[in-house]
């Protein structure tokens, strides 16, 4: 079916190219226009083809536009009939619209913006609305169409005034939750800050700590080097004694063993001589 109607609107399309320019350039295609009958085809195709409720609903939005821009065109060429019909066009649209807004409501999509431009334009609409109810030669059809049509834009007014305190509330919510988040960063902050400042201050004791327990062993590495450098100092001099001490009665030993030798010699020496004294013989008294 899409398929179908792709195709159907690229002829139309084709058709319509050679249009003058002064028809493409307008705001609409008038109702006396030759492509008129084209253009709203297009927009049958055109709104079929699109599955989005919010560019739907825009889409109804500018076509009721456009319905009320040839209302006014025919209520000034005469045509009063032609002028109730297309108003009564604009109301459907109108309320296509809202229906468009509910559906994109339901299926949870956010209709604020949509919904601010689609009332926007309606209040602006509303003005041409009241110009034409005010027009004397106005049929009294026609009026009661106007009226409806103003009736619905009362409705959509009331409904954007609504969208507008949601939005509103909706940003309020926004400010606290901002304010909320706000708060609780800078709580996380300040925490964070504090655990920081805790931390530093426990690293700063630990680091202490350790600093005292290194000095504590130096003193007792220094202590323990001094007290075997005593011991061994007083070995040493233990050691050094002894020697000295050996030493001492080494010599004592060599000197009483040469002593002993010497006595021996001596001795010796006074043998060899009283021998020798004994061994020689007398002298005569002579010369």
């Amino acid at each position: 079916m899409k398929k179908f109607i792709v195709a159907t609107v690229a002829s139309l399309i084709l058709i319509a190219a050679p249009v003058h320019a002064e028809e493409a350039e307008n705001e609409y295609v008038s109702p006396e226009s030759e492509l008129y009958d084209t253009s709203r085809l297009i927009e049958e195709a055109e709104y079929e083809l699109t599955e989005d409720s919010l560019e739907k609903a825009l889409l109804k939005d500018e076509y009721a536009e456009e319905r009320l821009l040839e209302a006014e065109e025919m209520l000034e060429s005469g045509d009063e009939e032609a002028a109730e019909n297309t108003l009564e066009e604009y109301t459907e649209h109108v309320v296509e619209v809202e229906k468009n807004l509910d559906d994109a409501k339901a299926k949870g999509d956010d209709i604020s913006e949509v919904e601010a431009i689609v009332a926007e334009k309606i209040a602006k609409r509303s003005e041409n609305l009241r110009a034409l109810l005010e027009r004397e030669d106005l049929p009294e059809e026609a009026k009661a169409g106007i009226a409806k049509a103003i009736e619905n834009k009362e409705k959509a007014m009331r409904r954007f005034a609504e969208a507008m305190k949601r939005a509103e509330q909706a940003k309020e919510k926004g400010e606290q939750a901002r304010e909320e988040a706000q708060e609780k960063a800078e709580e996380a902050q300040e925490k964070a800050q504090e655990r920081a400042e805790e931390a530093q201050e426990k690293a700063q004791e630990r680091a202490k700590e350790a600093q005292e327990k290194a000095q504590e062993k130096a003193k007792e590495a220094q202590e323990k080097a001094q007290e075997r450098a005593k011991e061994a100092q007083e070995k040493a001099q233990e050691k050094a004694k002894e020697e000295q001490e050996k030493a001492q009665e080494k010599a004592k030993e060599a000197q009483e063993k040469a002593q002993e030798k010497a006595n021996e010699a001596k001795e010796q020496a006074q043998e060899r001589a009283e021998e020798g004294k004994a061994n020689k013989p007398e002298t005569t008294g002579r010369p």
